[in-house]
């Protein structure tokens, strides 16, 4: 978050003056390259010294992070990224669900009626409505751990109306639990609103969806072969002839494997409760070898 900090502190200081001239904005940049820029007010606040807290709590033991949280609490009790950080450390999930919705009204608190409506459609460009968005992502994914499929499709949903480019790549789970629920216009809609049949999220949700519909059918399959060709380590994966990591990874790219790990990991229990899907798997792959 080093980077997301310094943005914010930039912001921040330039919030704070008024220029009367381009020069004197230049200047002032100038001062700002040179690190030798006025110290802002605002930058002694209580919420901008707790959120720095913060930060430093995700890069310290859990033991000390969370007298590091404490105090951030302490100095700004609307800070969502605090609650946040506590939920994710939290074993018991309702407990976690009790800290995410905490944090999702910390920042509703924070932020304001105002800056939702002004601000709305840009949510992750601001900086200061990012503990929000986080909040809210976790809240969603508790959700989907306790079977709440329908409240974390509202909070995707919504995400998705205040940050239409998704940095978050929300889009993805969504489209996993339009599935699940059998949603397909909603689906549909999702995928044409996105435009992009490039990574396996797509390409082997769009083939499931129409298997689910469907069962073996010529598009089906075509949609199948279509996925599989742009990523050949999913179905080895979904059918376990290949062994899965123990934990996501952290970085993924377009058609390896990395990318397959990941889509298993977020959609395996869609496929394990379509009846027949892995059987069509099966003798899909089955088929491809024989054909080789």
């Amino acid at each position: 978050m080093n980077k997301e900090t310094d943005i914010s502190k930039l912001m921040n200081k330039i919030k704070n003056k008024e220029f009367n001239s381009t020069e004197e904005l230049s200047s002032f940049m100038n001062d700002l390259i040179g690190g030798n820029a006025p110290t802002s007010p605002k930058s002694k606040n209580k919420k901008y010294l707790a959120q720095d807290l913060v930060y430093e709590a995700y890069e310290q033991p859990l033991t000390k992070a969370k007298k590091t949280i404490k105090k951030a609490l302490q100095l700004d009790p609307n800070n969502a990224d605090a609650y946040s950080y506590l939920a994710s450390q939290e074993k018991d999930i309702d407990k976690a669900i009790e800290l995410y919705e905490k944090a999702v009204i910390a920042g509703e608190k924070t932020l304001g009626p105002d800056f939702f409506e002004e601000e709305k459609g840009c949510f992750w460009g601001m900086t200061e409505s990012r503990p929000y968005m986080r909040a809210k992502a976790g809240l969603a994914s508790c959700f989907i751990l306790v079977d709440q499929t329908e409240k974390a499709i509202e909070i995707y949903e919504e995400m998705l109306e205040l940050n239409p480019n998704d940095n978050q790549g929300i889009r993805y789970m969504l489209s996993t639990l339009y599935l699940r629920k059998n949603l397909f216009k909603a689906f549909y809609a999702l995928n044409k609103q996105y435009d992009e049949y490039g990574n396996a999220v797509s390409n082997f949700n769009l083939a499931l969806a129409q298997f689910k519909q469907e069962g073996k059918s010529n598009k089906s399959n075509k949609l199948l072969l279509e996925a599989h060709t742009k990523n050949h380590f999913v179905i080895d994966l979904l059918l376990g002839n290949k062994k899965m990591p123990k934990q996501q990874p952290e970085y993924i790219g377009i058609g390896d494997k990395n990318e397959a790990v990941s889509y298993v990991f977020g959609n395996y229990q869609i496929w394990d409760e379509t009846p027949d899907a892995f059987e069509w798997l099966y003798y899909f792959l089955k088929n491809r070898v024989q054909m080789n």
